[in-house]
């Protein structure tokens, strides 16, 4: 804690040398300010590093996983109000959890980052970020957002179901992708899993929402979100 609140203190007389009065994001020179100031302190000494060995024993078939990405992947996070630059971090979809790499090193003991204490990541430039106050009927927990026009916000839940399959050597896991997709539009969050609740959400665009699904039907299959994140963009212009 201590260190915490050491960097924010560096960092606020930082910003003030800087004129800086954006309070919200950070420009490159703060950008690397914060890198500088990990890097000098160390990642022991940060208070993200705490957490829970990730450990991960699966056996699957065809070499499936329970990760968005198999592979550690740069990204920032913004982790107790704090932000944290260019860490090697990987998202388990199946239980919802992102894991830090600490020391970027292949046998070190990987971190899963406390959920509570993250209000938003971002990997190859996808941004997720923790809904924590939805309704009952979503998921909650980590969505990739994307920011459209007209006050409207694409969120896309990556869920990983797992099915055991039996074999006479072993037992194995194959894990089967799903998504939820929620658009929030008119100051309400809406569950947009199907061709019907578009065109309940936009009854004007009925026949471009018909259009695209019937000319985007191996898009629809082969990459679901990429699908869904299309569609939006289409029906908004």
């Amino acid at each position: 804690m201590k260190n915490l609140q050491k960097k924010s203190i560096f960092i606020l007389i930082i910003g003030l040398l800087l004129n800086n009065h954006r309070i919200q994001s950070q420009n490159p020179k703060e950008t690397e300010i914060y890198k500088w100031f990990d890097k000098n302190l160390g990642i022991e000494s940060l208070d993200i590093k705490n957490g829970a060995a990730h450990l991960n024993f699966d056996k699957t078939i065809n070499n499936e996983n329970r990760y968005l990405v198999d592979n550690f992947r740069r990204g920032n996070i913004v982790y107790n109000n704090q932000n944290y630059y260019d860490l090697l971090l990987k998202y388990d979809i199946y239980r919802d959890d992102l894991i830090l790499n600490p020391y970027d090193e292949a046998n070190s003991t990987k971190i899963n980052l406390h959920k509570e204490n993250i209000k938003s990541f971002t990997i190859s430039n996808e941004k997720f970020v923790n809904l924590t106050d939805l309704p009952t009927i979503f998921k909650g927990g980590f969505y990739e957002e994307i920011i459209l026009k007209n006050e409207t916000t694409l969120y896309i839940k990556y869920l990983k179901e797992k099915k055991k399959i039996n074999r006479i050597e072993s037992d194995l896991i194959s894990y089967v992708p799903a998504y939820e997709f929620i658009l929030f539009k008119d100051n309400k969050f809406n569950l947009i899993n199907d061709k019907k609740n578009l065109i309940v959400l936009f009854p004007e665009s009925k026949r471009k929402i018909n259009d695209y699904f019937f000319v985007n039907r191996e898009l629809r299959k082969e990459n679901p979100s990429l699908f869904m994140k299309k569609l939006i963009n289409y029906i908004n212009n």
